[in-house]
């Protein structure tokens, strides 16, 4: 197993906020970078193996109450967040330990906090605001074009779809399928904190040949993640093409005897929001 050390934490004051502090590791393959602040870790893995699914096993410890979390990717680099609501004085340990074919890998970091300033609130402030949402997905190469928007008064529930937005896309056995989503909140003015939970696209599949799959559905997971809202931009991004709006993805199963598996349907989208 090889293990790295953290070279440096350097925490800046700016106003009464905390810059995150990111522990960094020497230059190489196969990292996992981790930064700690008062809202939230963020585990950040880059240089894995193009195309491989690696499972992380992360911890985030507040003074001692722990919380541990396994994050699904597909290389080569991906980002996790696990919120916290930190204050001045308590200790943030964070590790992250996952497995390529390179070989077993793990980071850890720990940061006592500062400068931490009360939490914004969560929701938009005022009932008549509504975050829209949109989502996608891909494979093959396919455009990845948005959904339609559907609204959502917060704290509450979405669903969005069946729809298809890649056609009659046909997928092989082993294709990396990715989905995400991201949303706006219209002439928002104000701060506050919204967290996406349960993320997931439910697809209903069928067989090319005309054969029965042997299972009818196929799943993208997400993870939970939180937001800092601030205006009425596109949250985590805008642009279709970015990966940050490719929260999920899964390899296609062999669900038709080796065969192609047929996505015409689409799928369904659905979250929490609060």
């Amino acid at each position: 197993m090889r293990h790295w050390k953290t070279l440096a934490a350097v925490v800046t004051m700016v106003g009464a906020g905390l810059v995150p502090v990111i522990f960094a590791t020497a230059a190489s393959a196969n990292e996992a970078l981790i930064s700690i602040d008062c809202g939230q870790v963020t585990f950040q893995y880059v240089d894995i193996p193009a195309g491989e699914t690696v499972t992380a096993d992360e911890m985030v410890s507040v003074d001692g109450v722990v919380t541990d979390k396994t994050f699904t990717f597909t290389g080569p680099s991906a980002s996790d967040t696990v919120p916290i609501q930190g204050s001045d004085g308590q200790t943030v340990d964070a590790s992250a330990t996952f497995t390529t074919s390179d070989g077993t890998f793990s980071n850890s970091a720990s940061q006592q906090l500062s400068g931490c300033t009360t939490p914004p609130p969560t929701c938009p402030p005022g009932a008549q605001e509504k975050a829209n949402f949109r989502w996608h997905y891909s494979a093959n190469g396919s455009s990845g074009s948005w959904s339609g928007t559907n609204s959502v008064v917060c704290p509450g529930s979405l669903t969005m779809g069946p729809q298809a937005m890649e056609g009659d896309l046909k997928v092989s056995p082993g294709t990396t399928l990715k989905a995400g989503y991201d949303f706006t909140v219209p002439g928002n003015k104000s701060t506050f904190s919204l967290t996406v939970g349960n993320p997931q696209v439910v697809f209903s599949v069928a067989c090319v040949s005309g054969a029965a799959p042997s299972s009818p559905t196929l799943t993208v997971s997400m993870p939970m993640a939180t937001y800092t809202v601030v205006g009425s931009a596109w949250y985590p991004s805008g642009d279709q093409h970015s990966p940050l709006v490719y929260q999920g993805s899964v390899i296609v199963p062999d669900l038709c005897g080796g065969g192609q598996v047929r996505l015409q349907q689409g799928g369904t989208f659905t979250a929490t929001v609060s």
